[in-house]
This record gives C-alpha cells, structure tokens and sequence, in this order.
C-alpha cells in the first residue's frame, strides 16, 4: 500500500548544486551549482506528519486541465522517477490552511484540503519535496485517470480569503 514516503526511502536522491560525486549518507549531488536533476525532485529528510492535511489549489475541478498539465510537466522535468506529480502543500489546523492561502496560494479563489491518510489510502504518495511544507502527491497511472482520482478522493473546499486581495 502507498504511503507518505520518508527520506530514508530514497537515500539516493540527487540534490541540488556542490560538487560532482557521491555523500558519505549516499546521497549524489547534480553537478555544478544551481544544476538541477532530471531525476528525481528534492525530497526532504523531514517525514509528512500523519496527522497533516494537504492543501491543493482547488482550480483542478473548475479546471482539470490545468492539473492535467502540471501533473505532465511534473513527469516531463523527472523523467527518470517515472511518476506524474501534483504540488500541495500540508498543514495541520485551520490557521495553517488559510497562512498557504495567504502566503503561497492566494492567486486562487478555491482551496481543496484532504486528509493525507485518505490520500494514501486512494494509492497516492505523498513525498516531502523542496521547502517545507511543501509536498507532492504522485501516482503512475494515465494522468487524466490520476486527476479523476484525487478529484474523488474527501476532501473540504476552503474559500480563500487572500484570493484577489491587494498587498498593502
């Protein structure tokens, strides 16, 4: 059964920048600094807390395309990893929730919040990638089948008060 991947998992992930060559904790460095794998995507050491919820624009049921489109890109740029991939972001109250809204999400008006186990258990990974709390939701199968599936998956739909407000 799929589950929140933690770091140990993927020892050999490759990093970002520093010199060509290998870690004395397995991990492989890309290159030159600024180079980025076409591998696999920064995956952190820090494990999904179980009890988080996962924050998605919630464009993806207006607008499945464009979910469609970032789950291809996803697989385009990490080839090598072989999985289509959604970004998300987790949280673990309400506060935090409507924080992303304001801080990362607020170009959109519409916010899907899921519970990580129902996620998981619908057969997606979850993986902690790039900067917390940032996190991606993968899977295998066709994209658009993928899409439907999340779309499927519980989920709240959360209003985001920061959608179209001004910075002051």
């Amino acid at each position: 059964m799929p589950v929140a991947v933690e770091h140990d998992l993927w020892a050999c992930h490759l990093d970002r920048g520093g010199d060509r060559g290998a870690h004395s904790d397995g991990r492989y460095r890309s290159g030159m600094p600024g180079e980025r794998s076409i591998d696999r995507p920064r995956i952190r050491h820090a494990a999904i807390p179980e009890d988080a919820w996962l924050v998605v624009r919630g464009v993806a049921s207006i607008e499945p395309e464009t979910s469609r489109r970032q789950a291809e890109l996803f697989r385009r740029r990490f080839e090598g990893w072989g999985r289509f991939g959604l970004s998300a972001f987790y949280a673990r109250s309400d506060d935090e929730v409507l924080d992303l809204g304001e801080d990362r999400l607020d170009a959109f008006a519409t916010l899907f919040v899921y519970q990580l186990a129902d996620v998981i258990d619908a057969g997606f990974e979850v993986v902690p990638t790039y900067r917390s709390p940032h996190v991606t939701i993968t899977f295998y199968d066709d994209v658009d089948t993928g899409v439907a599936r999340l779309l499927a998956v519980s989920h709240r739909t959360v209003s985001n008060p920061a959608f179209g407000q001004e910075e002051a």
